[in-house]
């Protein structure tokens, strides 16, 4: 179905009208319109409050972890946004259900679907959590293996090697690595 003539001019002298905020304040509270948990921010969203647990938290994994060249590093950033974002949702889970009674919370709609889309959230974290988590085990096993394994025998192991070798080589691109060798 399309619009006639009339409808289409009566909607560009609409558009005239509606230009959005002018003052820079108004554009700065507008750029916040679409903001309400950071889940899916792009950069960890951490209050100045929270910086020292942030900090115990990142410390902590490190020392467990130890992640080693480029690769490790990567993958450890996304396991540390994990499980950083995970602490966050049980904090905003506990926040909405903490003024209301139990009885209350399930009759709720609008309380339901915030817990809803909290739990799609919290889901798709820990996928990207135990998913990091794995692949820096397996990179970090298959690094342990190769060390031990005497230089002749190295040599054979293509996939070991180029694995280690990519990791220890971070300005190397992945087009630039055979993967088949």
């Amino acid at each position: 179905m399309s619009s006639s003539p009339a409808q289409l001019a009566a909607n560009t002298a609409n558009a005239q009208h509606s230009t959005g905020p002018r003052t820079p304040e108004g554009q700065a509270r507008s750029s916040q319109n679409a903001r309400t948990h950071g889940l899916t921010a792009r950069d960890l969203i951490i209050a100045p409050h929270e910086r020292e647990e942030f900090e115990e938290l990142l410390s902590g994994y490190q020392s467990g972890v130890k992640p080693q060249g480029a690769i490790q590093q990567t993958l450890f950033d996304e396991l540390i946004g994990a499980a950083w974002n995970l602490r966050r949702v049980r904090r905003m889970e506990s926040a909405l259900c903490s003024d209301t009674s139990y009885q209350d919370q399930m009759k709720d709609d609008e309380l339901q679907k915030k817990l809803d889309r909290l739990a799609r959230h919290k889901t798709r974290i820990e996928r990207t959590f135990h998913r990091s988590l794995k692949e820096l085990k397996a990179l970090q096993t298959n690094a342990v293996i190769l060390a031990t394994l005497p230089p002749e025998v190295r040599r054979h192991v293509p996939a070991l090697s180029n694995a280690a070798r990519f990791q220890n080589e971070p300005n190397k691109s992945r087009k630039e690595t055979n993967w088949n060798t």
